[in-house]
C-alpha cells in the first residue's frame, strides 16, 4: 500500500509539474509577403501569453532552405508545437516528419503546405477571397477587358484566389461580355513584376478596364504602370492584405477595393489552437477540411471581408489593423 500511495504521489507530481511547464509555441515565418508581418508576431506573441504559453520567432527571408533550417532549431530549443508560413507550398513538406519525430504538431499557417501530413491548416477561404473580388469587380465593371495577376505558384493561395475569380467570371466570359486579356500566376508577390507584366500589356496597345490584382503589392505595380503611360485613367483594380498602400490607393482613387483577412483573428485563433493541440483538448471550434494532395487535414478557415472607401473605418481602421493617422482621407 505504501509503495502504491508512493507511486500515486509521484505521478501525481509529474503531472502537476507538466501542467505548470509553460508551453512553447514555435513560429516559422517563411517570407514577408505584406507587410501584416510588421505586426503580427507581436499580435501572436500577447495571444501565447494569454494562454499561458511562450513564443519563439524565425524569419526565413522567402528562403525555404532556411525555413527548414530553422524549424529544427525551433524544435531543438524546445517548441512543443510549430506554426508554419510556408515560404514554398511543396518544399516545407520537409519539416512535417522532422516534427513528428520529435513528437511536435504542425499547424500550416495562412497557407497550405502541400502533400504532407500536416495535423492542421488555419488560414482564411482563399478561394472566397477570390470570389468577393471578382464579385466586386463584375458588379462595377460588368462588360469589358480584364487583367488577372495572381501571385505564385509555389503559395497554393494563389491558385485559390484565381480559381475563385475564375468561377465568378465565367458565365460572363462565356457570354461574352468580358474578355480576359491577360492572366497569368507570377514568379514573386512583387510589385515591381507586376508593374513589368502590365507595362509590356500596355505597349502592346492592350488597355485593360479592370484589373484583379491578388494583393495590394501587385495592385500597387499596376497603379503605377498606369501612372506611367497614361495621365488620366479609370481602371478598377482589386486587391487583398488592406495594407497600408493599399488603403491609401483606395482613398486616392488609385486602387478600388481590397479584401481585408482579419490577421489579428488569424494570430489570435493560432494561439489558441496551438495551446489546446499540445494539451490534446478539444478545439471547440466547427472545422472543415482541406485535401493538401496526402490527406484531408482539418482546417478553420475564418471570413474575408471586402474594403473599399465606403467601409474603410468600419473595417481595418475600427479594428486597429491600419491606424487612421497613417492615412490621407
Amino acid at each position: 500500500m505504501k509503495k502504491l500511495l508512493l507511486s500515486l504521489l509521484i505521478l501525481s507530481a509529474g503531472i502537476l509539474a507538466l501542467a505548470q511547464t509553460p508551453i512553447t509555441i514555435g513560429f516559422s515565418v517563411g517570407d514577408f509577403s505584406a507587410d501584416r508581418f510588421s505586426q503580427e508576431p507581436a499580435i501572436l506573441q500577447k495571444a501565447a501569453e494569454k494562454y499561458g504559453a511562450h513564443l519563439m520567432v524565425r524569419f526565413a527571408n522567402g528562403n525555404s532552405d532556411q525555413q527548414i533550417k530553422q524549424a529544427r532549431e525551433l524544435i531543438d530549443s524546445g517548441a512543443n508545437v510549430l506554426i508554419v508560413f510556408p515560404s514554398d507550398a511543396e518544399k516545407c513538406a520537409a519539416i512535417i516528419p522532422m516534427a513528428h519525430k520529435a513528437g511536435v504538431k504542425v499547424i500550416a499557417y495562412d497557407r497550405i503546405i502541400k502533400n504532407a501530413d500536416v495535423d492542421f491548416y488555419l488560414s482564411f477561404d482563399n478561394e472566397i477571397v477570390g470570389k468577393q473580388m471578382a464579385e466586386y469587380a463584375i458588379a462595377k465593371k460588368p462588360k469589358g477587358n480584364y487583367v488577372l495577376m495572381g501571385g505564385p505558384l509555389t503559395d497554393y493561395n494563389s491558385v485559390l484566389l484565381m480559381n475563385g475569380q475564375e468561377k465568378i467570371l465565367d458565365p460572363a466570359v462565356k457570354n461574352g461580355d468580358i474578355k480576359i486579356v491577360f492572366e497569368k500566376h507570377l514568379e514573386t508577390w512583387n510589385s515591381i513584376e507586376a508593374f513589368n507584366a502590365l507595362q509590356k500589356l500596355l505597349d502592346d496597345g492592350i488597355k485593360p478596364d479592370a484589373i484583379i490584382a491578388s494583393n495590394d503589392e501587385l495592385a500597387a505595380g499596376a497603379v503605377m504602370a498606369l501612372d506611367m503611360q497614361y495621365p488620366e485613367w479609370n481602371v478598377l483594380i482589386t486587391g487583398q492584405d488592406a495594407s497600408l498602400k493599399g488603403c491609401q490607393n483606395i482613398l486616392d482613387g488609385k486602387q478600388t477595393m481590397t479584401v481585408y483577412k482579419p490577421f489579428p483573428e488569424l494570430a489570435e485563433t493560432a494561439a489558441n489552437i496551438a495551446v489546446k493541440m499540445v494539451k490534446n483538448e478539444p478545439l471547440g471550434y466547427k472545422l472543415t477540411s482541406i485535401n493538401n494532395g496526402k490527406k484531408d487535414v482539418p482546417a478553420l478557415l475564418l471570413r474575408s471581408k471586402p474594403v473599399d472607401k465606403s467601409n474603410m473605418r468600419e473595417t481595418v481602421i475600427k479594428d486597429g489593423f491600419v491606424s487612421e493617422d497613417q492615412l490621407s482621407f
